[in-house]
């Protein structure tokens, strides 16, 4: 029979009892995958809706770290957690098939944040195009050229 786990891939500088406690507030258990082989064995015997894990602790690459995790479990949600140094570059994450990023120390608000917008997906099965969503900066400059030659200007 298979169970919701939220898995920790590798090692993860968190507290484990205030992320279990997070994690069952979605009626999910925690469980933990020493690296992306024994995520693989997870996967084959639970539901793993969300993989947290720090590309530093995988000792890989951030894009190969993810590429690990998701064909570890290609059903999951990957939430790629780093700390604020490590530079990633979040529309490339997004396009790699990163579902959500968190920064390392987890804040459990900001996990709970993240688990919900997993457990929404998962309830409502859409996928969301994020680096499809057109930016702010684009469509103000885009505003402003219309409206000086409207003006004139």
């Amino acid at each position: 029979m298979s169970s919701h786990v939220l898995a920790i891939a590798g090692a993860l500088p968190a507290e484990r009892a205030g992320i279990a406690g997070v994690a069952s507030g979605f009626g999910w258990s925690l469980k933990e995958a020493a690296g992306t082989e024994a995520l693989r064995e997870l996967a084959a015997d639970h539901i793993v809706v969300a993989v947290l894990f720090s590309p530093g602790s995988l000792q890989l690459p951030w894009e190969l770290a993810l590429q690990a995790v998701l064909n570890a479990a290609p059903k999951t949600r990957a939430i790629l957690c780093h700390g604020f140094a490590e530079p990633i570059h979040w529309p490339q994450a997004a396009d790699a098939g990163a579902f959500h990023s968190l920064m390392l120390p987890l804040d459990l608000a900001e996990l709970r944040r993240s688990l919900g917008f997993v457990w929404s997906a998962q309830r409502n099965a859409i996928v969301i195009p994020i680096s499809h969503v057109p930016r702010v900066k684009k469509a103000g400059r885009a505003r402003s050229r219309r409206v000086r030659a409207v003006s004139g200007m």
